[in-house]
């Protein structure tokens, strides 16, 4: 079934322009999981970070685009000490990804949003106040008239570096080189992070990496992955 109006009027944003697929299909169960949970763990947009309720001293870490939550549960069950914070503006995938948490008894760690990631780093994080970041398989854009709407950009890698502590990291994968290379070219210019593979490289699949659904897809295809490890140095 299409969202119900409830849920529409209660969770989505409708005058943030955004890119890309937003609203779709969910089952009743799905929706009474999302109209339970996200009351309890979500971010909307006059709440900042902050103020939602995250364990003290817990390391806080994002995931932008989490998909349908795979990598997110991931993330939960292997790193049972940290808060994460996923951003995903797809609802029926934030439907899936509500019900997994829930299902591996991770959710309470977990705050999650559907807003654009550009205005929750810039309205509702502080600055230094995330630890990681995590950003895997983002729309390649593939078009050069639609290049500007990859998130990977100057201004939202500078942000990136503002919300991130000395010492955080910014994790991406890609299986089209002409992203990979986008983003690597980006942020190895950009003020304030260390490319852990050197200037122009990649690192080595994490060997506790688990295979996302895009990457299945990228395999099937004939695509391997390239990834990227940075690192916020200085104050």
């Amino acid at each position: 079934m299409r969202l119900s109006k409830e849920f529409r009027d209660q969770f989505s944003q409708h005058e943030m322009r955004t890119h890309g697929r937003k609203n779709g299909f969910v089952t009743t169960g799905q929706e009474a999981r999302l109209l339970h949970w996200l009351p309890k763990i979500g971010l909307p947009k006059e709440k900042i970070l902050l103020d939602a309720g995250l364990t003290d001293d817990a390391p806080v870490v994002m995931e932008i685009g989490f998909g349908n939550g795979d990598f997110l549960v991931h993330l939960a069950l292997t790193h049972p000490e940290w808060m994460l914070v996923g951003v995903e503006i797809y609802l029926p995938g934030v439907a899936k990804a509500v019900g997994r948490l829930e299902g591996a008894g991770v959710i309470e760690r977990c705050r999650i949003t559907q807003l654009p990631a550009q205005f929750v780093l810039a309205h509702q994080v502080a600055e230094a106040q995330l630890d990681g970041i995590f950003i895997n398989h983002p729309d390649p854009w593939p078009k050069a008239r639609h290049h500007k709407r990859r998130i990977i950009q100057k201004d939202f890698a500078a942000l990136m570096v503002s919300r991130l502590k000395p010492g955080g990291f910014i994790k991406l994968a890609s299986d089209k080189p002409d992203l990979a290379e986008w983003m690597r070219d980006i942020l190895d210019a950009t003020s304030g992070l260390e490319n852990v593979a050197g200037i122009g490289g990649f690192i080595e699949r994490d060997t506790d990496r688990p295979q996302t659904k895009f990457e299945q897809r990228g395999i099937k295809e004939g695509r391997e992955s390239q990834f990227l490890h940075f690192i916020k140095v200085g104050g």
